[in-house]
């Protein structure tokens, strides 16, 4: 099977996105929760898919490390699979940018982990690792992080979340009358729309139901219309906005993750933890 090629050029000097990749504090900011960690050819590291779920675990072990150019490494799930794969960052300066190349090369392998280690969701995985959570690191793009626990099932809150009317209740702090048009389905094309016809298009990147939804945030409409990309639209476009579900004890752990430009930071700390209380207030009705 043809391995999976990622190419990103970012507006970021080779120094910084090389820090960005090896620099065990740095990547934690970005990329996984990386444990046990040493930059040096035959060392190992772990992480978890994230520290709250402690799902997919990971196992790498540093196969070859050139400075500013390099970097290749080991990729398994040895709690899932028997298989085994390869990793490679390959960095190059072009004048003040630079060139981003991941290769991963085995995915195959892991086809006795079952469905959510598809050689097609590790595409898209990288895809957002690498064109999105890296990019946004460079740019500093913030990473905001809300959450709620709620009384009620995952499949209640889910309901709630992207019912039409409920979604009009529970997103009303950010702006009165907001809705969306389209279906929250795995790669379609969503509207998110004020009355007057202004707002943004998005993509609906990743779904499982009742569990996760990730969306990528791509422009911005005017007039009910999508418009033509400019230079602001070009420093957010790509950024997401992930909702995670997560039953503990019969209640809903509710996680919005959210990409911001700094503009607007105190805008979604203000507003963000209020549209949860609306939609914790709705899930909770019987």
């Amino acid at each position: 099977m043809e391995p999976i090629v990622i190419n990103f050029t970012f507006n970021a000097p080779l120094e910084k996105v090389w820090n960005a990749l090896s620099n065990e504090t740095e990547l934690k900011k970005w990329y996984f929760p990386v444990e046990d960690y040493e930059f040096e050819v035959g060392k190992e590291f772990t992480f978890y898919e994230s520290t709250e779920s402690q799902k997919y675990f990971h196992k790498a072990r540093f196969l070859n490390i050139i400075p500013n150019q390099l970097i290749e490494h080991t990729w398994e799930h040895p709690n899932d699979s028997k298989g085994s794969s390869v990793v490679k960052w390959e960095l190059k300066a072009e004048g003040d940018s630079t060139k981003v190349t991941l290769t991963h090369t085995g995915t195959e392998s892991f086809e006795d982990a079952g469905p959510d280690f598809t050689t097609a969701n590790y595409e898209m995985g990288w895809t957002a690792i690498v064109g999105t959570s890296l990019r946004n690191y460079l740019y500093n793009i913030s990473k905001l992080e809300f959450t709620v626990e709620i009384k009620a099932t995952p499949q209640k809150v889910w309901q709630e979340l992207w019912d039409k009317e409920s979604y009009k209740t529970w997103t009303n702090p950010f702006c009165e009358g907001s809705y969306y048009e389209g279906e929250i389905k795995q790669g379609n094309r969503v509207h998110f729309l004020t009355p007057s016809g202004e707002g943004m298009f998005s993509d609906i990147f990743y779904l499982k139901e009742n569990e996760i939804t990730v969306i990528k945030h791509l422009g911005v409409l005017k007039n009910f219309e999508e418009q033509p990309m400019d230079e602001e639209t070009l420093q957010w476009s790509g950024c997401f906005e992930i909702y995670k579900l997560t039953e503990v004890e019969g209640k809903t752990h509710f996680k919005a993750e959210v990409d911001s430009l700094e503009k607007y930071v105190g805008h979604m700390n203000k507003t963000f933890p209020l549209a949860l209380q609306e939609l914790k207030r709705i899930s909770e009705i019987n």
